[in-house]
């Protein structure tokens, strides 16, 4: 459960993205010690700010019974100013009329697990600041998916790399976040393209991975931009799917 909580606050990276302060969507991982890969960034430079709704279901399989986990959360946070790596306060932040919790650098978390959000609808509402202005805003997208769990390895071996496969198996996503982790503190991440037919990651990407147990997640996702007293901001939905107990050898 541990590991699970953490793989959805990461929720592939755009959670990370914000609460580490990065503008740009690029080799953004869980854990120290890593090994990172990412084939091309998505620029959020322009905005002030990014407001993310994450779905994220984990599978988990004992002895030979698959149960899927499912946690939404939300994060959410605000530049001082265009591209701004500092984040600023914006007061109260909803999502589905769920508050968030602002953290010590002003990044903004759901995180009552007590009381899920559902994403029936994603309708933000911020309150603003003097630095943010207040708004209301409903995406109309659809929820990004992914329906090709079964295919996903049980088994990676390091010295033959490993291709994941997307194609027609992903839908509503602009782009995809592919992770591949091992439970020693190495993880690599690589983004393609929505319409792309698999991410792979070579032997010579794999070599520092430690034999044992891992996982693997697939995280499809798109994104919207609107204006608001002249400001752009970012609007993310993003689902994350997530095997775990793989074996790499």
């Amino acid at each position: 459960m541990k590991t699970y909580i953490k793989s959805t606050l990461i929720a592939g990276a755009l959670a990370s993205l914000i609460l580490t302060g990065c503008n740009k969507a690029k080799d953004v991982l869980p854990d120290d010690n890593k090994t990172s890969s990412s084939s091309t960034s998505i620029n959020m430079s322009d905005g002030y700010g990014v407001l993310a709704a994450v779905r994220s279901v984990s599978y988990t399989t004992v002895s030979g019974v698959t149960v899927p986990l499912e946690v939404n959360t939300a994060v959410a946070a605000f530049n001082v100013s265009m591209g701004s790596s500092t984040f600023t306060d914006a007061g109260g932040v909803t999502l589905n009329g769920k508050s968030l919790t602002k953290s010590t650098n002003n990044a903004y978390v759901y995180q009552d697990l007590t009381n899920p959000l559902t994403f029936n609808t994603v309708t933000w509402n911020v309150a603003g600041s003097s630095s943010v202005p207040s708004f209301s805003y409903t995406d109309d997208r659809p929820i990004p998916d992914y329906s090709a769990f079964n295919s996903l390895p049980t088994t990676v071996t390091r010295s033959a790399g490993v291709t994941i496969s997307l194609g027609s198996a992903v839908t509503n996503a602009d782009s995809v976040y592919v992770t591949l982790t091992d439970y020693n503190n190495h993880s690599l991440l690589k983004r393609v393209g929505g319409s792309a037919a698999g991410c792979t990651f070579s032997a010579s990407e794999l070599a520092g991975f430690a034999a044992g147990q891992g996982m693997v997640q697939v995280c499809p996702w798109n994104y919207k931009t609107e204006d608001f007293n002249d400001k752009k901001f970012y609007f993310i939905i993003e689902s994350a799917f997530t095997k775990q107990g793989i074996t790499i050898n």
